[in-house]
């Protein structure tokens, strides 16, 4: 019997999330005989929501989390972190 885990991932920083999502689904083939479903967001913003969906269909296991937010000029790095991070 397979586990089934789902993975949300926030896609606004392409490169960073395709090589996110690369190194999470190799650990998930490392575990064993898991299947893995993808919800793909527009960025970490929208991570809380698909993982509170994924977690709450009870199709699931587990939900991982994953995005990239960058730190620049603006104090957008810090209210995008705190938001993402509470409602995760």
């Amino acid at each position: 019997m397979s586990d089934s885990y789902a993975i949300a991932i926030g896609r606004f920083y392409e490169d960073l999330a395709d090589r996110l999502l690369s190194g999470a689904k190799a650990a998930f083939a490392q575990a064993g005989d898991v299947d893995v479903e993808v919800f793909e967001v527009p960025g970490a913003f929208e991570l809380p929501l698909a993982a509170s969906y994924a977690a709450g269909s009870g199709r699931f296991a587990g939900v991982a989390c994953l995005g990239a937010v960058i730190r620049g000029e603006t104090d957008h790095y810090d209210y995008v972190c705190s938001e993402v991070s509470a409602g995760i």
